[in-house]
């Protein structure tokens, strides 16, 4: 429309103009002498225009202000396109956290009814390996409020486990690769480069041992995402070797000798259903899972050290973060599988190599090498003890508190009690009498000591076919544990201790008494002397263990 607009306004310029200049030549003609008129440039300019050539320029106008416009607007939009991307990118890489990248279960194992069920174990692990993980920080934030480790940040959120890496920063810079200019995108690339994804990727894979699946295990493979960090290969296998398939059959068999011949047909089953190995795998979620959250929380922990830690203070610092975990493997053996024992060990001769003079991992050496015993052989058994008593003896030389050596000095008289050696049961004995003699049973806050005495006495009087004096000693001071624990971390230990398994009679009853009267004096914990005692004496009469 507009170019016939201006075909239309050239015509009839073109028209006007021949016929203004064929008057001008008529009306010459009649006049003498010719007069030749000067215009200047801005006279020329000046002259009044016609309607059309008016028309025309205010539509040149309109026309270079809307493109005006419309380079504006563009620019403006550019300029706000690249604030949002610019500002997404200072996000993603501001808020880049460690990830937790949990592979999916590949099956090693050989069992092919196994591969249905990967999916789902999977998803059971990653579940449950949050619930460790959230156990192991609560742990965490007691001890680090307790113990030591201040200096320590935890982590406001745990990792979420997951299957695929967090990748939105790469594919943002990949996608601006293909918009931008060639000499910009060295610069992006170098984004990719400069803030990778970090964190911890985990490798998991079902093993078997023996042509019957006779024992089951997961290994997992752990390493750093960018490859900073050791890696680590672990298998958790089963710790009792299921009953073969071909005697499962055979005994199954032989109860069904009546069955008719279509009957035993059915019982034609694949080999790995015997027992379900999904269901074995998936008890083994257990142990493997609380080892995982272990070695993840210890790995974040050693990565944190404080840089101003140098010298003998990142190796101090570096043993408490070995001891902590070695007690958790500790107390990890008896519910979760006997191999924390060794698990624990090696985090306590590790707490041991950076720091030689602390006394603590001693200690817990000594315990998880008294504890490891009792289920032993024989011959192991007294092994296990006497390293054990080394190991309290190295602790007493290191310690200088009194309180923690009249501590030590239990544990170390449970081990000699332990090895049923008649010289060392007597050591220990007068050990034991001494220790009472120069201390106020009533005024000692410690539970563990108190509980550590109670220990002694329920072993003694197991070992003395029921001593009932040793009994009444055993269950007194087990009573004033349980007061002294405010956290009341002993005791659900205590429920389950095979060391007061003959003196816990009525344990619920116990702990009914306890709690009531807990409720009716909420500062009983504190008491001391008298005052104590008078409130132990109603328990004991509630419980008739007096």
């Amino acid at each position: 429309m507009k170019k016939r607009l201006i075909l239309v306004s050239t015509f009839v310029a073109i028209s006007f103009g021949s016929g203004y200049s064929e008057a001008l030549i008529s009306s010459s003609r009649r006049t003498e002498k010719p007069i030749v008129v000067a215009v200047s440039d801005s006279e020329q300019l000046n002259e009044p225009k016609s309607d059309v050539e008016t028309v025309l320029a205010n539509l040149n106008r309109v026309d270079e202000s809307f493109n005006r416009i419309v380079f504006f607007l563009a620019k403006v939009l550019i300029i706000l396109l690249s604030l949002i991307v610019i500002h997404r990118i200072v996000v993603l890489i501001i808020s880049r956290s460690s990830q937790l990248i949990i592979d999916n279960f590949t099956n090693a194992s050989g069992a092919e009814g196994v591969e249905f069920v990967l999916p789902g174990l999977s998803q059971l692990g990653r579940e449950r390996l949050v619930r460790e993980m959230k156990g192991v920080h609560q742990r965490l934030k007691e001890h680090i409020g307790n113990s030591g480790l201040r200096t320590y940040r935890r982590p406001d959120k745990l990792p979420l486990p997951q299957a695929t890496p967090d990748e939105r920063l790469s594919n943002l810079v990949a996608s601006l690769n293909d918009f931008t200019p060639d000499k910009i995108d060295p610069l992006l690339n170098l984004l990719r480069i400069v803030f990778p994804p970090y964190g911890t990727k985990v490798t998991s894979i079902l093993q078997s041992q023996g042509e019957d699946y006779n024992k089951l295990g997961i290994t997992f493979e752990v390493c750093d995402i960018q490859g900073r960090g050791t890696s680590r290969l672990y298998t958790i296998w089963e710790e009792t070797t299921t009953e073969s398939v071909t005697d499962t059959v055979i005994k199954t068999l032989s109860q069904k000798v009546s069955q008719t011949a279509d009957e035993e047909e059915e019982m034609d089953l694949p080999f790995e259903t015997y027992p379900e190995l999904k269901d074995r795998f998936r008890g083994l979620l257990k142990p493997a899972t609380r080892w995982l959250a272990l070695e993840l929380s210890r790995r974040e922990m050693l990565a944190n050290v404080p840089w101003y830690y140098l010298g003998n203070w990142c190796k101090r610092y570096q043993s408490q973060i070995h001891n902590f975990f070695g007690v958790i493997n500790y107390a990890s053996a008896p519910t979760h599988g006997n191999f924390f024992y060794q698990l624990a060990i090696e985090d306590l001769e590790a707490a041991i190599e950076f720091d030689p003079n602390w006394y603590q991992p001693y200690e817990n050496l000594g315990d998880t090498y008294s504890t490891k015993g009792r289920d032993v052989g024989e011959t192991r058994r007294v092994n296990l003890q006497r390293q054990a008593i080394l190991q309290y003896e190295k602790a007493l030389v290191r310690c200088e508190d009194d309180t923690v050596r009249r501590r030590i000095k239990v544990g170390k008289a449970m081990a000699q009690l332990l090895t049923k050696d008649e010289t060392l049961v007597k050591e220990a004995q007068t050990e034991i009498e001494q220790l009472e003699k120069q201390w106020n049973a009533e005024s000692d806050l410690s539970s563990r000591f108190l509980y550590n005495l109670a220990s002694w006495y329920a072993i003694f009087t197991a070992q003395n076919n029921g001593d009932e004096e040793t009994k009444r000693k055993a269950r007194r001071y087990l009573v004033y544990a349980l007061i002294r624990d405010g956290d009341r971390n002993l005791w659900d230990w205590a429920s389950k201790d095979p060391d007061f398994q003959g003196v816990r009679e009525r344990f619920a009853d116990l702990r009914f008494a306890l709690m009531k009267k807990l409720n009716e004096v909420d500062k009983l914990p504190e008491f001391t002397g008298k005052r104590f005692m008078n409130h132990i004496e109603e328990i004991l009469k509630e419980m008739n263990w007096k």
